[in-house]
């Protein structure tokens, strides 16, 4: 009856860290500010999948109040990169031009799909709004040991 119990709570125990590993692996991409020598404004970033499907469109909501800068119709840019841990680019970004234009004090939101590239199992996703200097910027770091945040 000891033997029972103890090989059900090691079963039990096992199956858990199983489950527990499997959820690190699945976590949710997360948009942090960006490493850079200079501030910038920081963009909240939310995207359509946790994780981007190669050859399928990434849906990104971009989001912020810049405090600095106005954004200006057709001259500001929303600009979307993948980059390997390295730093090199893995595709050429994607750029679209604001629709709208947003006085600095001023929230604003811009959609876009973005093309997904083939992507290594640890890259780094790149998100920036500028004309043609930088006014915000947010990344994230998919895979590997961290998420920036």
């Amino acid at each position: 009856m000891k033997n029972l119990i103890f090989a059900s709570i090691l079963f039990a125990l096992l199956l858990k860290v199983n489950a527990a590993s499997f959820q690190l692996n699945k976590r949710a991409i997360t948009f942090g500010s960006c490493d850079l020598n200079f501030p910038v404004d920081l963009l909240e970033v939310k995207i359509g999948t946790d994780h981007p499907e190669f050859g399928k469109n990434e849906s990104f909501d971009v989001s912020g109040t810049l405090t600095k800068y106005d954004i200006t119709k057709g001259e500001t840019i929303l600009q979307i990169e993948y980059g390997n841990s390295n730093g090199s680019l893995i595709a050429v970004p994607y750029v679209q031009n604001f629709t709208d234009s947003f006085k600095a004090g001023t929230p604003f939101n811009v959609s876009a799909q973005v093309p997904t590239p083939e992507l290594p199992d640890s890259y780094e996703i790149y998100v920036y709004v500028g004309n043609p200097e930088l006014f915000a910027c947010a990344s994230a770091t998919v895979g590997g040991s961290s998420v920036k945040s």
